[in-house]
């Protein structure tokens, strides 16, 4: 609207000019239709800076918003290097312990191994082969590279826990002794840790482990048929009931 006025002043002030200056109204007209050119020309050009004008301030702002991302992210990442580096010093301290108790628990697991070894070798010969395989397994292992140090302590564990359990069961299982001077296959039953038997495989003989010579003492024949429901109990072979077992008392014979 205000072009179109703009345009109309400017005949107006053509045609007067033109009547004072003696132009005809062709003349006139033609630079009126130059002028409108013109001015359609520099309104289009006006036009266009203003959309790059509008263009380039919708790219700054998009740069802004992105600079401000920018300064967001890495804002965000100065911390999670801060983090990683306090925990890499976390865990160059913890490899440092582990260092330590490694230094400290190696002659530890030695000793505990050692002091089973011979608490076996004292105790009632039972299981002997089973035991003796168990304490062989574990100096085995406890000089292989390729074992961790976790998993060789666990088996020494493993192998106290199997001997405590000893004194809770009653076990039956067969294999040879030396009686006499002589080596018999019999049945062993094993009392928790209370006390050890054998029975001859034929039922005519039995003897119990004397701790005090270290030795098989004999048994009267009186305790075969208590004995062998023992066994049968042990192997699951009978109910449950009460049994009468000689004991051995220092001092005195079963």
């Amino acid at each position: 609207m205000l072009n179109r006025i703009r345009n109309n002043l400017a005949l107006l002030a053509l045609l007067f000019s033109a009547t004072v200056n003696g132009q005809q109204p062709e003349e006139v007209r033609r630079e009126h239709t130059q002028l409108q050119t013109e001015a359609q020309a520099s309104q289009q050009a006006i036009e266009e800076l203003d959309d790059e004008t509008m263009s380039m301030v919708s790219a700054y702002n998009r740069e802004i918003e992105r600079y401000q991302d920018l300064l967001t992210y890495n804002e965000n990442m100065r911390e999670l290097l801060a983090s990683q580096q306090a925990e890499r010093e976390r865990l160059r301290a913890e490899l440092l312990e582990v260092e330590t108790i490694r230094q400290e628990i190696v002659p530890l697991m030695l000793e505990m191994v050692e002091v089973l070894d011979q608490f076996i070798a004292l105790d009632k010969p039972m299981l002997t082969q089973e035991r003796g395989a168990r304490i062989a397994q574990l100096k085995s292992i406890i000089t292989r590279s390729d074992v961790d140090i976790a998993e060789k302590y666990r088996r020494i564990i493993e192998a106290y826990q199997i001997e405590a359990e000893y004194g809770q069961t009653l076990e039956a299982y067969e294999a040879t002794t030396q009686v006499a001077d002589e080596e018999l296959t019999v049945d062993f039953l094993r009392v928790g840790r209370v006390a050890l038997f054998y029975v001859s495989l034929d039922r005519n003989q039995a003897g119990i482990w004397d701790e005090n010579s270290n030795d098989w003492a004999s048994l009267p024949d009186s305790h075969l048929d208590s004995l062998d429901y023992a066994l049968r109990v042990a192997r699951e072979q009978a109910p449950p009931n009460l049994i009468a077992l000689p004991l051995w008392t220092a001092g005195d014979a079963p």
